[in-house]
């Protein structure tokens, strides 16, 4: 009975010592991760998008830009605390394009490919930063993790409430993949400031 016990601790003991070095290995490597991934989405999203902005489109774009001070705030929470920032806006991003994407270009393929890499990322991402921010909820770092979050959300809840406004329409969608782009790009410029 013991030697069964003893031997089922050794595996268990083994498997966990096994998840978290291939765990750690994967943290070195987020910054490479994230850069080849944030391209390949960013690529598809281009290729998805038309290459020429529609005109009826212009008056509800002007709309939109009227106040890109959130935007800025998202460069701020980006350049703050990028692993927290990345994360949120990948999961943004997929909530806003699980809703009414009927005027939407893209196939089901694309779209299922899309949202599984940012998942992937939000998955590794998460991994990453449980593993650091452990008992920092209540820190000045937790903090400012909250306030990272909720400026990309914020930034993103304006996103959904024009789509909502709008009906989802054709033109609302196509403003809104040239703000998710604009994102991505600036996921792809700071990945570079995330240390392994």
């Amino acid at each position: 009975m013991n030697t069964i016990l003893t031997k089922e601790w050794l595996h268990l003991c083994l498997v966990m010592l096994v998840f978290s070095k291939v765990s750690s290995q994967s943290c070195t490597s987020l910054r490479e991760q994230l850069s080849t991934t944030n391209k390949n989405n960013l690529e598809l999203l281009k290729s998805k998008m038309r290459t020429n902005f529609p005109l009826q489109c212009l008056s509800d774009m002007s709309d939109f830009m009227t106040n890109q001070e959130i935007l800025k705030e998202i460069q701020r929470s980006l350049e703050e605390n990028p692993k927290v920032a990345i994360h949120e806006i990948f999961q943004q991003i997929i909530r806003t394009f699980n809703q009414n994407l009927t005027e939407m270009a893209w196939d089901e393929n694309s779209l299922a490919m899309f949202k599984s890499r940012l998942h992937q990322q939000i998955q590794h991402l998460g991994t990453c930063l449980s593993a650091e921010m452990e008992n920092d909820i209540l820190s000045p770092r937790g903090q400012i993790t909250q306030l990272t979050r909720l400026r990309v959300k914020r930034y993103f809840q304006r996103i959904d409430n024009f789509l909502k406004e709008n009906q989802h329409s054709l033109c609302t969608w196509e403003i809104v993949q040239m703000e998710v782009k604009q994102c991505l790009l600036f996921v792809d410029q700071l990945t570079n400031r995330i240390q392994n």
